[in-house]
């Protein structure tokens, strides 16, 4: 009976013998083409000889040097999937995902063998998860990561397939629902406005308008209510992004001059590098070009001077020897807290801004879902109606309508 091949990525057993004053090692080895091939290596020592073949063969084999079984562990799977998507996710993404898996998910799953990986024990996990009060988007997550580490087994024939997508959606418990996208009314946004422009004549309150503006805010909202930047992008606009002049745009017969930002990257934390700028976005839609409304420009007029680099943050912090720097969103979110009691507006945040945006885009129809999704930088045209527009205003203009439909 034939001797059957070595798997693809496997050696053969190894054999060292002494040749001329030196060692060396030799063994079959089944490269990735399928093609078995005789592999050797010398050295001073046997044991020298042993490990310099060992490190040819790894090296030949590359990431299929560790391969799964069904006696693996799911520690195993989950660190090569987590290599594997090292340079495909955004590093913030990565940062988040080693988190997750080494603070809970490898102290409860880690040590189970593949083939313990079942559906039915998968789904006892994301159950206690949920009663030990883990929010859905965390477990949502999690989930993404433990089916990531499941299809790595499937990849590598350690498991016929992916047990979680025989798992049930994870939803919010009845009574604890994430509350639907709220931007702001024109009333709460005139009121939100009016008091970072004014200046009460409470010196408690006076102090508090005079350190949100030190901190741009009156400019910096204004700017996102006309573009609905995230917060990660409108921090990592430079002033070279800027075109106050405008682009020409043809219209019919005319050229007209339309002032643009252009959307070249963000801002974000890396674990190990600090707050750095990348030239990539959220997703590959994110990259785009945004007209300036006219309240937005005219603020931006008034707060350049034209002596500026144009490297520089259009919304600095102060640097190193007073040379402005990124400002960190969480510095901006920090402000906004700060402020947002004195207006009413306790639930405010700055991606508010954006889904106030995005709900006065989907009330204009003069755009298509997809000019909207271009302009909120959205992979899925969807998305903007599903989690973002504002809903549950009081429409007056409805009974003027049954009136009219209802008249004689």
């Amino acid at each position: 009976m034939a001797r059957p091949p070595l798997g693809l990525g496997k050696h053969g057993s190894i054999r060292v013998t002494r040749e001329g004053g030196q060692w060396v090692a030799r063994c079959r080895f089944r490269q990735l083409n399928g093609e078995t091939v005789r592999v050797e290596r010398w050295g001073s020592s046997k044991t020298a000889a042993t490990h310099n073949l060992q490190d040819e063969l790894r090296t030949r084999a590359g990431e299929r040097t560790t391969m799964l079984s069904a006696a693996s562990r799911f520690a195993d799977a989950a660190e090569i999937y987590l290599v594997k998507i090292a340079d495909r996710r955004e590093a913030s993404t990565y940062d988040l995902y080693q988190y997750w898996t080494d603070t809970v998910l490898l102290p409860a799953l880690g040590q189970l063998r593949i083939h313990e990986c079942d559906a039915a024990r998968l789904d006892a996990y994301f159950t206690d998860l949920q009663r030990r009060g883990y929010a859905a988007n965390t477990r949502r997550t999690l989930r993404t990561i433990v089916s990531g580490a499941m299809q790595q087994a499937v990849l590598h024939r350690a498991a016929l397939g992916n047990p979680v997508r025989e798992l049930e959606r994870i939803e919010e418990p009845r009574g604890k629902r994430r509350a639907p996208p709220r931007g702001l009314t024109i009333e709460e946004r005139r009121r939100l406005l009016g008091w970072l422009d004014g200046t009460s004549d409470d010196p408690k309150i006076a102090r508090k308008q005079k350190v949100a503006r030190d901190a741009d805010l009156p400019d910096l909202v204004r700017f996102v209510l006309g573009t609905g930047l995230r917060i990660g992008e409108v921090c990592g606009v430079r002033i070279c992004d800027l075109d106050l002049d405008g682009v020409p745009i043809v219209s019919g017969e005319d050229i007209r001059l339309v002032p643009i930002v252009a959307v070249r990257g963000k801002v974000c934390y890396v674990k190990g590098k600090g707050l750095v700028r990348s030239d990539t976005g959220k997703t590959p839609s994110a990259l785009r070009i945004i007209p300036l409304p006219g309240f937005v420009i005219e603020r931006l007029r008034a707060r350049l001077t034209g002596q500026e680099d144009p490297m520089w943050p259009l919304f600095a912090a102060a640097g190193a020897e007073g040379r402005p720097t990124f400002r960190w969103p969480a510095n901006v979110r920090r402000s906004i807290r700060a402020v947002r009691a004195e207006v009413g507006l306790e639930w405010m945040t700055p991606h508010t801004w954006r889904r106030t945006y995005a709900t006065i885009l989907h009330d204009e129809m003069g755009l298509s879902d997809r000019q909207k999704a271009d302009l909120m930088g959205h992979a899925k045209i969807s998305m903007m109606k599903d989690t973002y527009v504002h809903r549950g205003e009081l429409h007056a203009e409805a009974a003027v309508y049954l009136d009219a439909a209802y008249a004689d």
